[in-house]
Formats: structure tokens, C-alpha cells, sequence
């Protein structure tokens, strides 16, 4: 059996007060737990974010060391590099120097030995023409001489011939 009671309406205007007092408690209680959980939520985000943001720059920080200390490898590489290049154009420069210096050495030894030669052959050439010219010389006495010879031989005869 259901028991019914017959409320007046001053009771029911309260009961009525007193559940929703109760439901703006029970409200303000979830809404101030909401608001702990968003504050809570809030919270961790915010460490989460900073966690990131250290941990980003912790690594951007690590990562901007190992391209200064790079950067510096590589900038002694290239010191070395044009040190060595520097000497090899100095061995090359000295190689090239003495190259000219043997080939110039050269060209005066060749130069003097063409004007030894030209001299030598100037001297044999005049010993040669003054042979030559000795030997024309004779060879014009010898011819001279069996010219007059003859002229005499046939001066003789003709006298002869007319005697």
C-alpha cells in the first residue's frame, strides 16, 4: 500500500526551495570539481608545455653546440686545406722557377754551343775557301804555265814551219 500524504502548499513551496538548493549545491559542488579538474587539466598541460618547451630547447641548445663545434672542425679543415694548398703552390712556384732556370741554362748552353759551332764552321769554311783559293791559284799557274808552254810549242813550231 502506497501511503499517500496530502502536502499543503507551503510545505511543497519548501520542499520545492530545499531540492533546488540542493540541486545549486550538488551544481556548485560539480562545477568546483570541474573547475579542480580544469585547473588540474590546466595545470599538467602547462608542465607538459614547459617539459616541451626545456626539452626543445635543451636539444635546440645541444644541437646549436654541435654546428658551432662543427662549424669550427670545419673551419680548421679549411685552414688546413689552404695551408697545404698554399704550400704546394710554393713547391710548384720552386719547381716551375727551377724548371726556367735549367731550361734558360739550357738555352745559353745551346746558344754558345750553335756560336762555338758557328765559329768553328766559319774557321773551317775560310780554311776551306783559302785551300780552295790555293788550289785555283795553283791549277791557274799550272794552266798559265801549259798555256805559255803550248803558245811557245806552237811559236817554236810555226818558226820551225817557216824556216
Amino acid at each position: 500500500e502506497i501511503e499517500v500524504r496530502r502536502v499543503d502548499d507551503d510545505t511543497r513551496v519548501k520542499m520545492i526551495k530545499d531540492a533546488i538548493a540542493h540541486l545549486d549545491r550538488l551544481i556548485q559542488t560539480e562545477s568546483r570539481k570541474r573547475q579542480a579538474s580544469f585547473e588540474d587539466i590546466r595545470e599538467e598541460v602547462k608542465k607538459s608545455a614547459d617539459n616541451m618547451y626545456l626539452t626543445i630547447k635543451e636539444e635546440i641548445d645541444t644541437m646549436a653546440a654541435n654546428f658551432r663545434k662543427s662549424l669550427a672542425e670545419m673551419g680548421d679543415t679549411l685552414n688546413n686545406v689552404e695551408t697545404n694548398l698554399q704550400n704546394q703552390i710554393a713547391i710548384h712556384n720552386d719547381a716551375i722557377a727551377a724548371l726556367r732556370k735549367e731550361a734558360l741554362k739550357s738555352l745559353n748552353d745551346l746558344e754558345t754551343g750553335i756560336a762555338t759551332e758557328n765559329a768553328e764552321r766559319k774557321k773551317m769554311y775560310d780554311q776551306l775557301n783559302e785551300k780552295v783559293a790555293e788550289g785555283f791559284a795553283r791549277i791557274s799557274a799550272a794552266i798559265e804555265k801549259e798555256t805559255i808552254a803550248r803558245e811557245r810549242a806552237v811559236s817554236a813550231a810555226t818558226t820551225e814551219a817557216l824556216t
